[in-house]
C-alpha cells in the first residue's frame, strides 16, 4: 500500500514555517548575544583605559592625600575624648573603643568608634564640627541616627584619620 503525499503546497508551507521558527529562536537570539557581547567589550575597553588613566594620576599624586603633619604623641581617642567632655556629650557615651583598619594598597586608617545615646541634636552637630578636622583629614565616615526610647536621639558613629604609611614592613 502506498501512501500518498500531502498537497504541495501543504509542504511548503510546513517547510516556510520551521524556517521562520529556526530563524526566530535560533538565528535571532545568537545575533541579539553576539551584539551584546561586542557593545558589553568595548564598554569593558573604555572602563579599563578609564581605569589605566586614573591609576596614573593616583601614582602621580602619591597615593595619599596631602594631610597636616600630625604632632608627635597625637591620639585620635585622646581627641575624641576631650571634645567630648568640652561640649558636653561625655555623659552621653555609652561605649568608646579605638579601633584601626585595613584600606588596602598599604593604606591603613586609626578610628574610634562610639555610641552617644540620647542626644539633642544641637549638641550632636556641635559634637561633630568640633571633632572633624579636614586639615589633618579627620572625618566621620559612618553615621548612624536612631531615635531615642529616652528622648533624643542616638548616634553610632566613627571617627577616622588615615595612618602614616610604615616604613619598617
Amino acid at each position: 500500500m502506498k501512501r500518498e503525499l500531502p498537497h504541495p503546497l501543504l509542504l511548503a508551507a510546513g517547510g516556510l514555517a520551521a524556517l521562520v521558527g529556526c530563524y526566530l529562536w535560533v538565528v535571532v537570539p545568537v545575533t541579539d548575544g553576539l551584539d551584546a557581547r561586542k557593545r558589553r567589550l568595548a564598554e569593558a575597553g573604555r572602563s579599563l583605559e578609564d581605569a589605566k588613566r586614573l591609576a596614573g594620576q593616583l601614582a602621580a599624586l602619591g597615593q595619599a592625600p596631602a594631610a597636616a603633619p600630625v604632632p608627635e604623641g597625637f591620639s585620635l581617642f585622646s581627641l575624641v575624648e576631650g571634645v567630648a567632655s568640652r561640649e558636653g556629650v561625655k555623659g552621653n557615651v555609652e561605649f568608646m573603643r579605638p579601633a584601626s583598619r585595613d584600606l588596602g594598597g598599604g593604606r591603613r586608617e586609626a578610628a574610634v568608634d562610639l555610641r552617644l545615646a540620647s542626644l539633642s541634636m544641637d549638641k550632636l552637630l556641635a559634637f561633630l564640627q568640633q571633632v572633624e578636622d579636614p586639615a589633618r583629614a579627620i572625618r566621620v565616615p559612618q553615621l548612624i541616627l536612631t531615635p531615642s526610647a529616652k528622648g533624643g536621639i542616638d548616634a553610632d558613629l566613627s571617627v577616622a584619620m588615615p595612618q602614616p604609611a610604615d616604613k619598617s614592613r
